[in-house]
This record gives C-alpha cells, sequence and structure tokens, in this order.
C-alpha cells in the first residue's frame, strides 16, 4: 500500500482521485491538500476509509510516497517551502511547466513525472498524456486512462495542443441537440441519443487503432447518402481546415503564455 499526497484538489485531482477509487489503487491512502475546501471535504466523506482531509500541503507532502501537484503553474514558487524527499515520486499536473523546471522546486526529490490526464478519468476514460516513463505511475495509471508515453517531452506538449477541442466538441453536440429540438424533437430523446452517438463513435475509433486499422470515413458514407452529404459540405465550405487554424492559434497562445510565466 503506498500514500498518495495531492498537493492541490482541484477538478482535475478530483477526477483523478475518484478514478482511481474505482481501480486497484483503492487499496492506497489518500491525503489531501486543503484547498479546495469543498473538493477536500467532500472528498474525504465520499472515502472516508482511506482518505485524509490534511491541514496543510506540508502535512500531505510530509505523508505521501507519492505527491501528485495540481496547483496553478504561476504558484509554483510555493513548492519550494515543502519538505520533499529524495525517496518520492512527483506528478505534476501543472501545464506548460518543464521537468526541468519543476525540479528545482521539488529537491531533493528527483524522479519527477509530467501527466496531462482530462476529466474523463473519473470514468476510467480517455487519453492520459505521460512523460517520461515510470513504472511506478504506469501501475498507478494504467486502469483509469489510455496512457499515452511520448518519447520528447516537447512532443507531450504538442499533443496536448488537441485538447483544446473539448468544449468546442460540446459545443458541436449541443448544436445538433438544438437542431432536433428546432424540428420538435423532446430533449430527453435528443440529448441521450447524440450523446451516445459521439460515445459509439469514439468506441469504434479506440477499436480500429487498437486492431492497428485506419479510419477512412469513405468506409462509414454511402454514396449520395447523410454521411457522405455531409463531408462534402464540409469540405466544401473549408470546416476542416478552419480546425486545423485553430490548432495552430492554440499552439500560439500557447507559446505567448510560456512567455510571460
Amino acid at each position: 500500500m503506498a500514500h498518495l499526497g495531492f498537493v492541490g484538489t482541484g477538478t482535475l485531482a478530483d477526477a483523478v482521485i475518484r478514478g482511481l477509487q474505482t481501480t486497484a489503487a483503492a487499496e492506497h491512502t489518500y491525503h489531501l491538500s486543503p484547498r479546495s475546501e469543498g473538493r477536500s471535504k467532500a472528498l474525504a466523506a465520499d472515502f472516508p476509509q482511506n482518505t485524509v482531509r490534511e491541514e496543510s500541503n506540508e502535512a500531505v507532502v510530509e505523508k505521501s510516497d507519492i505527491v501528485l501537484i495540481g496547483v496553478l503553474p504561476k504558484q509554483i514558487s510555493d513548492l519550494g517551502r515543502l519538505p520533499f524527499r529524495a525517496d518520492q515520486i512527483i506528478v505534476s499536473f501543472l501545464a506548460g511547466v518543464p521537468v526541468d523546471v519543476l525540479l528545482q522546486q521539488v529537491a531533493p526529490a528527483t524522479r519527477v513525472v509530467r501527466m496531462i490526464p482530462l476529466p474523463g478519468v473519473e470514468f476510467c476514460k480517455g487519453p492520459i498524456l505521460m512523460t517520461p516513463s515510470d513504472a511506478s505511475v504506469e501501475e498507478l495509471f494504467g486502469g483509469v486512462g489510455e496512457l499515452v508515453i511520448p518519447a520528447r517531452e516537447s512532443d507531450l506538449d504538442t499533443i496536448s495542443m488537441a485538447t483544446g477541442l473539448m468544449s468546442a466538441t460540446f459545443q458541436l453536440q449541443n448544436t445538433v441537440i438544438d437542431w432536433m429540438k428546432s424540428r420538435n424533437i423532446a430533449d430527453g430523446v435528443a440529448t441521450p441519443f447524440v450523446r451516445s452517438l459521439y460515445s459509439g463513435l469514439a468506441e469504434l475509433a479506440l477499436a480500429a487503432e487498437r486492431q492497428g486499422h485506419g479510419l477512412p470515413p469513405q468506409n462509414y458514407e454511402t454514396p449520395g447518402g447523410l454521411n457522405e452529404t455531409v463531408r462534402a459540405y464540409f469540405n466544401r465550405t473549408g470546416w476542416f481546415d478552419e480546425m486545423t487554424k485553430a490548432l495552430d492559434v492554440v499552439e500560439a497562445h500557447r507559446r505567448t503564455l510560456m512567455k510571460k510565466s
């Protein structure tokens, strides 16, 4: 059994903890930062058998074998005051903060892993980006998502640009739902249909990837049918080109944020 310490219990840490508690990692003890107050209290109440809300971040670090850091990047300098140890594993959820920068704040600890889990980990779904490879961290997180481990840290930053499409994907789904409702389809019918449609397509795509197959869109449309009509319209209007441009914008925005930090 290991002791897992969470420095910062925001939205992402909440999802990670709830996901881990549904796997073999439920055998571990969880030590939570008192902030955010609401989430840390709720987690301690929901998992009283193995979760403790500590009085401070110092207490969290002192009691933990693996320390998972989920504070804001601008708070990174505060980490230097915490009692890290050389035998600890540090897992960072800090967006855009390189390993070598974090190492300066968590000394004498040297075993540092950058990780980008997504909200779906609460349901043990979705990708988890991490670098470098670490057997203990992989064992801990292997049950809560699809581990993606790029060889270079710079690749992690590039791949993470795709996470900028999350809210746009939800708006796409909501747009389809609203269109159905404008045709007098009840919300209780339109919403579960659309949500399930996209969930099923994601499972289909993942199955193809696991089998080493491509996913040519032409294989999922009939000549002259609904799917061909929609895709042809999007190609004609440059909709897919705009998605590429959006990713370029996200990448440029990230570079601007990094210069300011």
